[in-house]
């Protein structure tokens, strides 16, 4: 066989292939929530507290909604729903709106969910489910990307890289309070894989917060009595 003939067959191959990847879907379009980067595989979980974002009465959370199927050049609406079954949040927690749109000539777009907060989020993490309904202009894709489940609260934990160490050599005795003043001293909740060069210089950052506080009448005390950097911290 001559190869520009097998050359021919491959291209006619390819081409009746990617027509039938278009034809598969015809004018039916799908939507689905898809994880950041555009990852299609099963949707991720979100957990968000707002006790790494001091100061914030409010915050948005973005999902990614993808389109499978043929662009249009029309504005088209994405039917949404909160699940009540699987809802433990109130309707005074968060707001959303009650359709998406998908706007023109997009493969991906963005569902807003705003979070609330309130003084019951620092004792309790409630969960909303937000599904994705069939309508007149979407079908629905994969199962497991039909809903999103975002976990939300105000609560705070020692983190992992609150060790031993860092408390011998930089901020001490480990409380809630004091981890949320830090934070908020500081702009950072995640010290993980830092140098200890780093992990001093944020240390001084809080402990010079302190003492500007206290020198204008402020009271930072927790279970552990006055909250301070380590005596070692130099």
């Amino acid at each position: 066989m001559k190869p520009l003939y097998i050359i021919l067959i491959i291209c006619s191959w390819l081409a009746a292939c990617s027509k039938d990847a278009v034809d598969k879907y015809g004018d039916e379009s799908f939507v689905f929530f898809v994880n950041k980067g555009d990852d299609t595989s099963a949707l991720k979980p979100v957990e968000y507290s707002f006790a790494f974002h001091p100061g914030a009465d409010k915050d948005t959370i973005p999902l990614l909604v993808k389109l499978m199927g043929k662009l249009k050049d029309e504005n088209r609406a994405v039917a949404i729903t909160v699940a009540a079954s699987q809802t433990t949040a109130i309707a005074s927690d968060y707001q959303l709106p009650a359709t998406l749109t998908f706007r023109a000539g997009r493969a991906l777009d963005t569902l807003l969910l705003v979070l609330n907060k309130s003084d019951r989020l620092k004792t309790s993490k409630f969960k909303i489910r937000i599904a994705l309904q069939a309508n007149e202009h979407f079908s629905l894709g994969p199962l497991a990307n039909q809903y999103a489940d975002i976990t939300f609260s105000d609560m705070i934990a020692r983190p992992d890289w609150w060790t031993s160490v860092v408390e011998t050599n930089f901020l001490d005795k480990y409380s809630d309070t004091k981890y949320r003043l830090f934070i908020e001293a500081t702009g950072v909740a995640d010290m993980t894989g830092l140098a200890e060069t780093e992990q001093r210089a944020y240390a001084i950052i809080f402990r010079d917060f302190l003492a500007r506080g206290r020198e204008n009448g402020e009271q930072y005390v927790d279970e552990n009595g006055q909250i301070n950097v380590s005596p070692n911290l130099f």
